[in-house]
């Protein structure tokens, strides 16, 4: 009996060591991460490129020359969230668990659906970022179901890195979500990554300001462009939370060339 209590010290041990070294892992590959990405932003500033697509800005010409797939930049300020935004149509989860460079991450890097088109000024564009326990990436937008944490954080910035696209939006709605069944006639926000006609406009509109913790009284138009934010929660199966926002700073973006 004494050998087998031994034994079984022995493989507790090793277990409680294993999970602790993951655990550790994570957290330190975590913050590694943020830590790549947010410095990112100290890089040396350019003078603006044109492209076939549109001109690029100063600013954001030495990180796109890095890596092309780089569409935009989201602050909340107050927050951590502070990150680039990529965007891969044709591989449209690329990041979810890669970095920047395009090595393997737990945290990934927020990133717009392949739905949503940053050329478009009518429409909504959806961008998704992991929930990190250790509170990078998506994790504080959880926060937001809490109307004191929107009125002290009701403003979020998202720049896309070409010219005109640089942005403030004012928050309309966060309140948690799940991903339903094809059958489920239940309002699914994460299926509006693209709006293009008034009609689902104010069909998105309706089921975010319904499903929203509290209200804002915050009322986008048709015409209006939107930001949505997407992440996982621990609520409940395939749980998501969201956070709209809609840009205030211009009805309508000037044109990108």
């Amino acid at each position: 009996m004494e050998i087998v209590r031994k034994i079984i010290i022995v493989i507790c041990l090793i277990v409680f060591v294993g999970a602790g070294g993951y655990i550790a892992k994570y957290f330190i590959d975590a913050y590694r991460d943020m830590g790549d990405l947010t410095s990112l932003k100290d890089m040396e500033m350019l003078e603006d490129l044109r492209t076939d697509k549109g001109t690029i800005i100063g600013k954001y010409v030495p990180i796109w020359e890095k890596n092309h797939d780089l569409i935009g930049w989201i602050t909340i300020e107050g927050t951590k969230v502070d990150f680039p935004v990529m965007q891969t149509p044709k591989e449209p989860e690329y990041y979810l668990r890669r970095d920047f460079d395009g090595e393997y991450s737990t945290g990934g890097v927020p990133f717009m659906d392949a739905s949503s088109d940053i050329f478009l000024p009518t429409s909504n564009f959806l961008i998704y970022g992991h929930n990190m326990k250790n509170g990078t990436m998506f994790h504080d937008i959880v926060k937001y179901k809490d109307e004191e944490f929107y009125k002290e954080h009701s403003e979020i910035k998202f720049d896309t890195i070409y010219k005109g696209g640089q942005g403030t939006y004012t928050v309309v709605a966060a309140g948690y979500s799940t991903i339903r069944s094809e059958s489920d006639p239940g309002f699914k926000y994460y299926k509006y990554a693209n709006i293009t006609t008034e009609e689902k406009f104010d069909e998105f509109v309706q089921g975010v300001i319904s499903e929203s913790n509290y209200n804002t009284g915050v009322v986008p138009e048709y015409g209006d462009q939107l930001i949505t934010l997407s992440t996982c929660t621990n609520d409940s199966k395939n749980g998501r939370f969201y956070v709209v926002a809609v840009r205030t700073d211009a009805k309508a973006r000037p044109p990108l060339f």
